[in-house]
């Protein structure tokens, strides 16, 4: 069993990464947002994460509360990455084993500055070059925690060595306590600390990422870059007995969250047969149509979730299927990674009209995150997950165990499952109309059945990590009480508090 341990202060920082957690606790200490410090972790994590997450990518941030949680705002600002206008390659999608899964001919027009800016723009209150001390620092020298040697391993594994050239002056995988240096992706994130999101859209560094695609195959004009705005909207808001449940809405895959929730029933126990049995058909069900309306396959992904003292909380999701479950492609000379979403999230199949491809569309993802308060007034929590079909079921899962009354720690980390087409995990839509498996952690009451609610059981040591929390109970008669986060122990990261 995993242990996760929580911490408690008026105001903290979770994420995938000490480093950026780290950094995230620096932004509140300057007087900074919860927003300033997510995003402070985000940038840092763009680096010491960079095979997984990055400018290159997709961003999405979930903003609640302020003044202890009494406001019911919950806003999302959505840095959604899109096909872009004139795919590389259109004129042979019919031919076989087109559009690649790999490869600069995927990439992605990336949204994840838009969406970041917008954020800050709305709930910052540091200057933005601040946001990226935690970045420039991890970037001039990081040492490669074990989880992150097992991501570079993966890369080279895949072929990918020409990426770890670009990214960090060698094609081998660094090992556990190598220190890395970043330098060009330093100096990119350095000009758009200094200038701002234009510099990555419309300046000088537009410029060389637009001559980058030309070189090498990539579909990406300066066309692309100036159309990508932020989306700003209100969270959907779904109502229970016992909570109010806030998710980001479409293009994220959140908004499946809800019927898990409803089908399970408030008292039910995410690892339980009982819970299981109801909601694992409909999660094939609503993936299943998720890919009919718009659908999108799993990435490297990262989360950082933060409150302040104000009691704000927010929490970014940032993606980046590239290095290593994608493209391999990084940029020449400016050690930016492409998300390859445009070749992974698209299918040409009829019955899956939502992952057909249509230049300029903004792609649907599985980035989920999520605020939920309960009605009786005693407490909230707010949380996110990678991107993926595994993920939006835990959401659910530690949704759950939210409403059980469970304590910080276990929602993130007690045993989870999920379900998914082909048994490789990463199966939607390809997998739509293969089998489905269920994979389980131990500790999950059904994991040594041969079969659960039709489908065959498959138990793994680990399916996976990412989720990071805050917890808070409200305060009352102007007491103000801590705020309690817990970090995924299956990421790797870290939690820290601020008394």
């Amino acid at each position: 069993m995993r242990v996760a341990e929580s911490v408690s202060g008026s105001a903290g920082v979770a994420s995938g990464h000490k480093l950026a957690t780290e950094a995230g606790i620096e932004a509140l200490r300057a007087g900074g947002s919860a927003v300033d410090a997510a995003l402070s972790a985000a940038f840092t994590q763009w680096v010491v994460n960079a095979p997984q997450s990055g400018p290159g990518g997709e961003m999405v941030a979930l903003v609640a509360g302020g003044d202890e949680q009494a406001s019911e705002v919950v806003e999302v600002y959505g840095g959604w990455s899109r096909v872009p206008l004139a795919p590389a390659g259109s004129n042979g999608a019919n031919r076989e084993g087109w559009p690649p899964t790999s490869g600069p001919h995927n990439a992605v027009v990336p949204g994840s500055l838009r969406g970041a800016e917008a954020a800050w723009r709305a709930h910052g209150r540091l200057d933005w070059a601040e946001l990226f001390d935690g970045a420039g620092a991890a970037a001039a020298g990081h040492v490669v925690t074990a989880r992150m040697a097992d991501v570079y391993r993966r890369v080279q594994d895949r072929g990918h060595t020409e990426a770890l050239h670009r990214m960090l002056g060698t094609g081998t995988a660094p090992g556990q306590g190598t220190t890395i240096r970043m330098p060009e992706l330093a100096a990119t994130l350095d000009v758009v600390a200094q200038r701002g999101s234009d510099a990555f859209y419309r300046g000088e560094l537009a410029d060389r990422l637009v001559a980058a695609a030309a070189e090498e195959g990539a579909a990406l004009t300066h066309d692309d870059l100036h159309s990508v705005q932020a989306t700003v909207e209100p969270a959907r808001r779904f109502e229970f007995d016992d909570v109010v449940v806030w998710v980001a809405p479409a293009p994220s895959q959140a908004a499946i969250t809800p019927a898990l929730l409803s089908a399970a029933g408030p008292g039910a126990d995410p690892a339980s047969r009982e819970y299981a049995e109801a909601t694992a058909p409909l999660t094939e069900e609503q993936l299943t149509e998720f890919c009919r309306r718009g659908s999108a396959l799993p990435a490297g992904t990262a989360v950082a979730t933060a409150v302040d003292r104000r009691g704000l909380s927010a929490t970014v999701v940032h993606s980046l299927a590239g290095v290593q479950f994608g493209t391999g492609w990084v940029a020449n000379g400016t050690g930016v990674a492409f998300s390859n979403r445009v070749g992974t999230a698209l299918s040409d199949r009829p019955d899956l009209p939502g992952c057909n491809r249509r230049g300029g569309a903004v792609l649907p993802h599985t980035l989920s995150a999520a605020h939920v308060r309960r009605r009786d007034g005693s407490g909230w929590m707010t949380l996110a997950t990678p991107g993926g079909d595994r993920q939006v079921q835990w959401l659910a899962q530690a949704i759950q165990r939210f409403r059980l009354g469970a304590a910080t720690a276990d929602i993130a980390a007690g045993p989870r499952w999920f379900v998914c087409p082909t048994g490789d995990r990463f199966g939607v839509p390809a997998g739509i109309g293969q089998p489905w498996y269920a994979f389980a952690e131990p500790g999950i009451e059904w994991r040594d059945d041969a079969r659960l609610a039709g489908y065959e059981v498959r138990p793994t040591a680990n399916v996976g990590g990412g989720l990071q929390v805050v917890v808070a109970p409200h305060a009352q008669d102007g007491d103000h009480r801590h705020a309690e986060l817990a970090s995924d122990p299956r990421s790797g990261g870290a939690a820290l508090a601020l008394q």
